[in-house]
């Protein structure tokens, strides 16, 4: 059953932010029960599942229009979400990485 998975997950190393909602009070007893019977830790993670899959729902049944002005507004939030590295810093990310695989290699040639 899909909702025991999601009550039995790891705890989320992701930030999270505090939201406060307003709900119909059979709802909350019925999230209670769920709680209750075992198969979410807490409200909130019933809530924090819930959210997730109506999410997962509606973004995968979006169709868009690729425009440039969706193109631009895309780049524009990954770059607040995540700065581009300058060059320097792509360069020795790239050093690291072929640094590895050399290092894996020769282990790999060595216990081979």
């Amino acid at each position: 059953m899909e909702v025991l998975k999601a009550g039995k997950k790891k705890p989320s190393t992701k930030r999270t932010v505090h939201v406060s909602v307003r709900a119909p009070e059979n709802v909350i007893k019925a999230i209670n029960l769920l709680v209750d019977l075992g198969l979410f830790k807490d409200k909130s993670d019933f809530i924090n599942y819930a959210l997730q899959e109506t999410v997962r729902k509606y973004l995968s049944s979006i169709k868009l229009e690729i425009t440039p002005e969706l193109i631009d507004k895309y780049f524009e939030l990954l770059e607040k979400a995540s700065p581009r590295l300058s060059e320097e810093e792509i360069l020795k990310v790239l050093g690291d990485v072929l640094n590895e695989r050399r290092t894996e290699k020769e282990t790999q040639e060595g216990s081979g």
